[in-house]
């Protein structure tokens, strides 16, 4: 399968200063990403990994991040840059992660109006001190952030928050007295907001994922949106010391914003003729896992809402307004007790088919 060219976008200026030194080590680490030799890659990726680990908290991911920069820029008018890109960011994308989540973490300053909407996040207020405070107004409607969906009753917002540094703008697509608009407005910092909850891993994961998505350009839902469980298949001792050919290389890390899972990421590769006879069926079992993990989930979605009507029904008046509620939520849950049926099947085929390929791997 052929690699597709990734759109580059043009890094956000950090707002820390980074150590000559630490630049140095950086790049280097993500030049030798795209070496020749296998074993140079992975040493390159542990490199990167005490990279993110060592330096200092408030300007690690922007080091790694301009090494990133800096190397696909010399890259660009490589001709084998596509094959190599692919690899380059699975692999800058697991060891930067440790450097993301131990990052500064950027608040809008904003409060939430919980009355239901249908569309995006209504807000309640926002807070003195932050640059939201007069670009945004009690009773805005937040559709995008940044060009990312956010929808109602899910964790879009505070996710897509969580993906910027302090310091770095955004630019947020909202709805004011009915009419669709675009604000730009610079991130604070998290820690300046009082009541400000605890980010979970899922959360701080799925996070990274956006932000590596802008790094590529690719900030839609569809390009999010993707389950893959992802590995990268090492030569083994028998293989040339030269590349693989890839087989797959979708590197967004799994997790839809909103949804409570996500996944390292990695390169799905298949070794050229005459290597581990076993890599084809690996390729076909990480393929099957990430389809797996997507029905799982979109199942266990399913329960979970049909839960939150069932409670939601029990709790409505009777009165004229409540029992037409009542109906509109009995609706929806006959809806979704339909689409659960055959989640529930084709997950039953799904893992039937894993098990078969995993006696094939102990054939």
């Amino acid at each position: 399968m052929a690699v597709g060219v990734f759109a580059v976008a043009c890094p956000v200026a950090s707002a820390f200063m980074q150590s000559p030194v630490d630049e140095e080590a950086a790049v280097d680490a993500v030049a030798r990403l795209a070496s020749e030799k296998w074993t140079e890659r992975i040493a390159a990726s542990a490199d990167l990994i005490e990279l993110s680990r060592t330096l200092d908290p408030d300007t690690a991911i922007g080091t790694l991040e301009k090494a990133l920069h800096s190397w696909m820029g010399a890259a660009a008018d490589d001709p084998e840059r596509d094959g190599d890109l692919a690899e380059v960011l699975a692999r800058f994308e697991m060891a930067a992660m440790e450097a993301f989540f131990n990052a500064p973490r950027a608040g809008l300053g904003i409060t939430y109006d919980t009355s239901p909407t249908t569309r995006g996040v209504r807000l309640g207020g926002t807070v003195r001190g932050f640059d939201a405070y007069g670009k945004l107004r009690e009773g805005d409607i937040i559709l995008a952030f940044s060009g990312s969906p956010v929808e109602a009753g899910s964790m879009d917002l505070p996710v897509a928050i969580a993906s910027y540094l302090p310091g770095e703008a955004s630019r947020i697509t909202l709805i004011r007295a009915g009419e669709e608009m675009e604000v730009e407005v610079k991130l604070g910092s998290r820690e300046d907001l009082n009541a400000a909850r605890r980010l979970d891993e899922p959360v701080l994961r799925r996070s990274w994922a956006l932000r590596m998505e802008r790094m590529r350009g690719e900030s839609s839902r569809g390009k999010l949106d993707t389950d893959q469980v992802r590995s990268i298949v090492t030569a083994p001792p028998s293989a040339p010391a030269g590349r693989v050919q890839l087989l797959a290389a979708d590197v967004s890390l799994g997790g839809e914003p909103g949804q409570m899972a996500a996944r390292r990421a990695g390169v799905v590769a298949q070794l050229v003729p005459g290597n581990d006879p076993h890599a084809e069926i690996r390729a076909q079992l990480t393929r099957l896992n990430a389809e797996l993990a997507r029905v799982v989930r979109r199942a266990i979605d399913t329960e979970e809402t049909i839960r939150q009507i069932e409670v939601e029904m029990r709790m409505t008046a009777d009165t004229v307004d409540g029992r037409a509620l009542r109906d509109d939520l009995s609706k929806r849950l006959l809806k979704l007790r339909q689409e659960l049926v055959p989640l529930q099947q084709e997950q039953t085929r799904l893992m039937q088919e894993r098990v078969a390929l995993i006696q094939a791997l102990s054939q």
